[in-house]
């Protein structure tokens, strides 16, 4: 009966600091001027993805990267970052790049600082957990992997309780 208690106890704490450990979520709307958004991302930096259509894009302008075309409810899930991070779009081309190697293996670190960086024409603060950056947004994030890079003309980023990445 103790062993039941005390496994019951653990599984609740999981689930209690699950629910509160903080998550992003990047919503990337479609731009008026049709331009297709791009999520270029490290192999090891996804945990998973999904989409109910993909298309391989080959005869891609770089060699080095593995590109494919993601439409309908996409959702990439990314790992390797201070919180975790969820990508949602209605269409975007996902590059999936080499990661890069560590510059010291034995030591987890994030690439020179944790955190990103955001390049846009305007930012819209709706509250402490609501930003949308319009027009010609840059973000990037280091991951273990390497750099997280998304190109779109309009970006929203909700930041919150865990929700099941």
């Amino acid at each position: 009966m103790l062993r039941i208690t005390t496994l019951a106890l653990v599984l609740a704490t999981g689930i209690v600091a699950a629910r509160d450990s903080q998550a992003e979520t990047f919503v990337i709307q479609a731009g008026g001027e049709g331009r297709e958004a791009i999520v270029k991302i490290p192999v090891g930096a996804v945990s998973a993805f999904s989409a109910k259509s993909a298309v391989a894009l080959t005869d891609y302008a770089d060699p080095q990267v593995e590109a494919m075309r993601l439409s309908g409810d996409v959702r990439i899930h990314v790992i390797g970052t201070p919180m975790p991070i969820q990508i949602r779009a209605d269409q975007v081309v996902l590059e999936l790049t080499a990661d890069e190697a560590p510059a010291h293996p034995d030591r987890p670190s994030l690439r020179g600082h944790p955190g990103h960086r955001v390049q846009s024409a305007q930012v819209i603060v709706d509250d402490s957990e609501t930003q949308t950056f319009v027009g010609h947004v840059v973000f990037t994030e280091q991951t273990r992997s390497g750099a997280l890079e998304i190109k779109a003309d309009r970006l929203e980023r909700l930041t919150g309780p865990f929700t099941g990445l």
